[in-house]
């Protein structure tokens, strides 16, 4: 036996367990290997780190503080004999007072009763759940690069720690280090190991779906397995009005769900949509760009999902903890985002499509709808020329005109126009014709046809739909047209001697009010005079300076065509009209009616 061998037992005679059984220095170590190698899973690796430790040192606690590595954070393993292992994480770095002095020192250091201040003593009260009367402490170090500290706590004799103590401390130190290193590149390896077996589920299941919550959602979940997450939520940009929404969330309540909205710019997410880089926040109280949702977060990511140099949304996750993320936690989700991205973009194409779709059978309906009360032709009446036109927009409006037989000598002329497009204002016209020709049958009065259609459309449509309409009678013997205009652009009569006359007698816009009443007027019609109805379409119509066709414009080309027929000056009309409008400028529904007295 060497003597350091005999030293080692003389001065430890607790740690010799039986007589079969002799613990020379030597064979300390090679015990204490063969424990350490035993298993190197890191948890239980450190549970057996603790256990030599306290055994071997005849200490009552022991504990190890992992340095930061690649999770930018610390790690703290406290064990007291006869308890178990506790696990704690994200130590402050000021609050590892003796850790710190032994790191800053690069040696170990041993601390008895009288040397050990009141601040060391709240430390280690602190960490290992019993009052320190003496303490002794090492580093862990691998290839010159410091993996943590070791420290035993009171021995268990009543005995000040010596150099012997911490001769051995040292000499474990050295196996602990290369146990550690070794527990730690497993655990790295394992974790990444999953992390790519989760992106590669990911992968699987982003490839089998493409509706957009279902995918986020699914994306949701399985980084929740990965990442430590009491929150997390994916933000999608709204290219038209500049906000970020949230699409799913994880841990957020529904009194919280309706805020989860932002502008581009404005808050943690916001600022990631802005500039397209990822943020970790490991406090959100020292954070002037933080928007608080929930007093409970105190740690987030968020990271841009990106496709083509361009920012989708972004992913956000929140812990309930301080230092909750480190280097590792944003490298995942980060693979996580780029994944993702191209699925979530497919996605967005793909509702964006059907969106389209379901906007152009609408706009089909729509446009059904409208043709079958437009006129099949043009009415064929003694002395008069007439003609009508509708050229319906993309978007499909509610224009209508009808020319509508009443008795010999006698046709109905009308011309309306609904607010909205699509489908909906192709039924409120659809209503508003019904009605218009029910009440015409019934051969009231026009000013009583208009009351009671409007109180039939004030009962059936929403307040913010209205229609706007004319109509008026024709009699084609005596040449009047007596006629009640309910808010519609002012029908236009030309006269010879170069008057130009605006038919605005009636009264409200139709469907708007509950009780409306209309004046009707007639008016007489000679030799040579045009009387034009249109819609807003052809007179609003803008060019590429903001500015409308406008109705003097629209007189002027009527005017200089008036020795044409009806449809002739019709299609002047249209072409002017659309030489006018700027190209990119959407066209709202363009409806003219034009009769000229022979």
């Amino acid at each position: 036996m060497t003597d350091k061998s005999s030293k080692f037992n003389q001065d430890h005679p607790n740690i010799i367990p039986d007589e079969n059984k002799n613990y020379t220095f030597e064979r300390l170590l090679i015990e204490s290997s063969h424990i350490l190698n035993r298993n190197l899973e890191l948890t239980s690796l450190l549970k057996n780190i603790l256990n030599i430790l306290t055994d071997y040192l005849g200490a009552e606690a022991s504990a190890i503080l992992l340095t930061k590595t690649t999770e930018d954070y610390s790690e703290l393993f406290t064990f007291i004999a006869g308890k178990d292992i506790v696990h704690e994480v994200h130590i402050p770095e000021e609050d590892n007072s003796i850790a710190r002095l032994v790191l800053e020192k690069k040696m170990p250091l041993i601390i008895n009763e009288k040397e050990l201040t009141d601040e060391l003593k709240d430390i280690a009260s602190q960490r290992i759940e019993i009052t320190a009367r003496n303490l002794m402490a090492s580093p862990i170090i691998r290839r010159d690069k410091y993996l943590g500290v070791i420290e035993v706590f009171n021995k268990r004799d009543g005995n000040d720690f010596d150099e012997n103590d911490l001769e051995i401390m040292s000499a474990l130190g050295d196996q602990i280090a290369l146990a550690v290193a070794n527990a730690k590149l497993i655990r790295r390896t394992r974790r990444k190991t999953s992390e790519a077996q989760s992106l590669y589920e990911v992968g699987k299941l982003m490839s089998g779906t493409l509706e957009l919550e279902e995918l986020l959602q699914l994306i949701v979940e399985q980084l929740s397995r990965l990442v430590k997450v009491d929150v997390a939520a994916i933000y999608i940009v709204n290219p038209e009005d500049g906000s970020i929404e949230s699409i799913v969330s994880k841990g957020v309540s529904d009194q919280i769900k309706p805020k989860l909205s932002l502008k581009i710019g404005q808050g943690i997410c916001g600022l990631v949509a802005k500039t397209g880089e990822s943020m970790v926040v490991n406090d959100v109280s020292s954070s002037q760009q933080y928007v608080s949702m929930r007093t409970q977060t105190k740690s987030e990511i968020a990271v841009p999902l990106r496709s083509r140099g361009k920012v989708l949304g972004v992913f956000n996750i929140e812990s309930d903890e301080l230092e909750a993320y480190g280097k590792a936690d944003l490298e995942l989700l980060e693979a996580f985002a780029s994944q993702a991205a191209v699925s979530v973009e497919r996605a967005i194409l793909y509702r964006q499509a059907m969106e389209q779709k379901a906007l152009e059978d609408e706009l089909a309906v729509a446009r059904k709808i409208q043709e079958t009360f437009l006129p099949n032709n043009d009415p064929e009446v003694e002395g008069f020329d007439i003609a009508g036109v509708n050229i319906p927009s993309e978007a499909v409006g509610g224009d209508y005109y009808d020319f509508i037989d009443i008795v010999d000598n006698q046709i109905g002329i009308a011309i309306g126009d609904v607010s909205g497009k699509g489908i909906g204002a192709a039924l409120i016209m659809a209503a508003f014709r019904a009605s218009l020709k029910a009440e015409i049958r019934n051969n009231y009065g026009i000013r009583t046809i208009f009351k009671k259609v409007n109180s039939l459309l004030y009962e059936s449509i929403e307040r913010e739909n209205y229609v706007t309409a004319v109509y008026g009678v024709l009699d084609t013997k005596n040449r009047v047209f007596t006629f009640s205009n309910a808010g519609h652009n002012p029908p236009l009569l030309f006269k010879t001697d170069g008057r130009i006359i605006e038919l605005s007698e009636g009264g409200l816009v139709l469907g708007m009010f509950p009780e409306s009443n209309y004046e009707e007027r007639p008016i007489y019609i000679n030799k040579g005079d045009i009387l034009l109805f249109y819609t807003d379409g052809v007179t609003e119509a803008q060019d590429i300076d903001d500015r409308e066709f406008g109705v003097e414009r629209l007189k002027e080309f009527v005017e200089n065509s008036r020795k044409l027929s009806p449809k002739e000056i019709i299609e002047i009309v249209i072409k002017e009209v659309q030489k006018f409008k700027e190209r990119n400028k959407p066209l709202d529904d363009l409806t003219m009616i034009l009769a000229k007295c022979l």
